[in-house]
Order: C-alpha cells, then structure tokens, then sequence
C-alpha cells in the first residue's frame, strides 16, 4: 500500500495530543518532534518507533484507550516517514513555523523549539554524526541550527546571537542546512556539498563539536 502523507487533520490530532495533558510535562511538542525526527531521518543509523518515541513522550502516555494508542502511533510513525520523504526529494525542506527567534530569552518561539528538538536528536546520534571525514563540514552546516536552539553558550555563537541581522541572516538558512545535511550524511560522495563550495563556509568557526557545548535546560512545554 503507497504512502499517505498526513492531512491538516491527521497533523491536528498530533500536536493537540502532545499538548495534552496526558502526556508528561517534558514531552515534546509538535515542533520539537518535528525537529527530533528530522534529525533522525538525516542520521546514517536507524532507529526502531519504539526508541524514538520514548524520546518524545519521556514517559508512556496515559491513552484513553488501546485504539487511540494505535491511532497516535501510528500517525507518529507516518509524520517520520513524510519528513524521511520530503528529504529524499532534495527539494525546498518546510520547516513547520516561521523563521523568527523569540522575543525575549525567556520566549522561545517555534523555531527555536524545533531547533532545540533537532539538536536533541543530534546529541542522540552523535557518534554518526562527526565521522572523520565529514566532521568539519557537518559541524559548519549545524551552526545556524545551533544559533536558533538556543542550548549553547559557546563564544561564536554569542557572538552572532548579540546581532539581531546577522542571528535573522543565520537562521533563514536553516532549510537549506537541513537540506545540505541531509546529503552530507546520507547520500554519494559527489551529491555532497564541501566547505568551499558553501554559502555558510564564512561562517567563524569555534574549533567545537556540539557535544562539548554546555546545554541549558529548557523546559519543552510552554
């Protein structure tokens, strides 16, 4: 049976359930899922549902019934599977929210959200993420998402954070890096783009994988 990919409806459903108040507190919303799962449909490994989804919930989910635990799964599962295809397309990759920051640090908006939910899954899978060969060029393309995650205190990334053109100039690349990421880890060699043929090669540099950045607490439900 072909794929559906999910309808305003079926998305609808997701985002109010991970909103509920039958899920932990510290389970991800819709953003942050979208996020999370983008990283692991990049990630060279893959993951079984089970696995994931003890990530996004944090703990099982009170379900009203057995056949509403099937339904959300199951819609869990499709929504990984239409960002899986979206970036086998090699199109324009939708991010689900506008491209902005939050008004204030204690306001994150979606973005950052979804950010935040990227790098989580990033911080998962990070052993497939920085092999050798691809270290340098992975790291330089994650630096605008990292900027919009808001997790790390690192000097450049407080450095371009303290301009609001250049945080704006950084974050609008943010579906092309996805994009871009996506052919790095997960496709031939010539299909790659490299540091010198990037638009984000002037990006400075702090000479840090993700991992060795401190990372701040953020609480995932607003």
């Amino acid at each position: 049976m072909a794929h559906q990919p999910l309808d305003d409806l079926e998305l609808d459903t997701i985002e109010t359930f991970l909103e509920s108040d039958r899920v932990h507190e510290e389970c991800q919303n819709f953003v942050m899922a979208h996020g999370f799962l983008t990283a692991l449909a990049i990630c060279p490994s893959q993951f079984n549902e089970e696995q994931w989804l003890s990530v996004i919930f944090e703990e099982t989910p009170n379900f009203e019934s057995p056949k509403e635990e099937k339904q959300i799964t199951q819609l869990m599962s499709r929504l990984f599977i239409d960002i899986q295809k979206e970036l086998e397309s090699e199109e324009g990759f939708l991010i689900p929210c506008e491209l902005e920051m939050g008004p204030t640090p204690e306001e994150l908006s979606e973005l950052q959200e979804w950010a935040t939910g990227f790098m989580e899954g990033v911080f998962m899978t990070e052993t497939f993420w920085f092999e050798t060969e691809k270290e340098e060029v992975v790291a330089e393309l994650l630096l605008p998402i990292m900027v919009a995650s808001d997790l790390f205190d690192d000097e450049e990334v407080i450095q371009i954070r303290q301009s609001e053109k250049l945080t704006q100039s950084c974050i609008e690349q943010i579906p092309e890096v996805v994009t871009d990421l996506f052919l790095v880890l997960r496709t031939e060699p010539e299909k790659r783009p490299t540091p010198a043929a990037s638009k984000h090669a002037n990006n400075k540099q702090a000479g840090q994988k993700p991992k060795n950045n401190k990372k701040k607490t953020n609480n995932k439900k607003r």
